[in-house]
């Protein structure tokens, strides 16, 4: 993009304040739709302020064939995950690299009749939270645009912890059922 010149608009006399003002107002819009990116894998992320939405999770890799339970969350639930958290679980990684997104709809019942709501983790940049293991939570509808809870949630921590020799993830039976010939 070429850089404005404000001597450029010298000649337009009593219209400056007015153009001016426009001029800068449409670089902010610009600048704000910008630093929203869809990434190809169902998610847009808001930079400035480290919030997400999912509105194509569905298009996210899903890695179990059968209904899981989970009596923290009492619910069922299956497991979504980007292209850079399904390499990792193929690879049967230890850590999960930062950009992986491992996104859960809960069901309120097996036969997966309606989603309840979503439990979203994504693995921030070092330094992020590396007391907790540079996880980010949330908990959203089951359109993914709407969150209740982001962020370093408490009671996503506290359950999470338990899993800390495991990259906080409590995967670790679908990780040993991944069929690599499915994938």
């Amino acid at each position: 993009m070429k850089k404005l010149v404000l001597a450029s608009l010298l000649p337009l006399g009593s219209m400056k304040p007015v153009l001016l003002s426009f001029i800068l107002s449409t670089m902010i819009m610009l600048d704000l739709s910008a630093s929203q990116t869809d990434n190809d894998e169902g998610v847009i992320k808001h930079d400035y302020k480290n919030q997400f939405t999912f509105p194509r999770w569905k298009s996210l890799h899903k890695l179990n064939t059968e209904t899981l339970v989970s009596a923290d969350h009492n619910a069922w639930f299956d497991i979504y995950v980007n292209t850079i958290a399904k390499k990792a679980y193929v690879e049967k990684l230890s850590l999960l690299p930062v950009g992986s997104i491992i996104l859960k709809p809960l069901y309120p019942d097996l036969q997966r009749s309606k989603t309840a709501k979503l439990t979203i983790m994504i693995k921030m940049e070092k330094g992020y939270d590396p007391e907790n293991g540079d996880w980010w939570y949330g908990v959203y509808d089951e359109s993914g645009m709407e969150g209740y809870y982001q962020g370093k949630i408490k009671s996503c921590i506290k359950c999470h912890t338990q899993a800390k020799e495991t990259d906080y993830m409590f995967s670790e039976s679908v990780i040993e059922s991944i069929n690599e010939e499915e994938w």
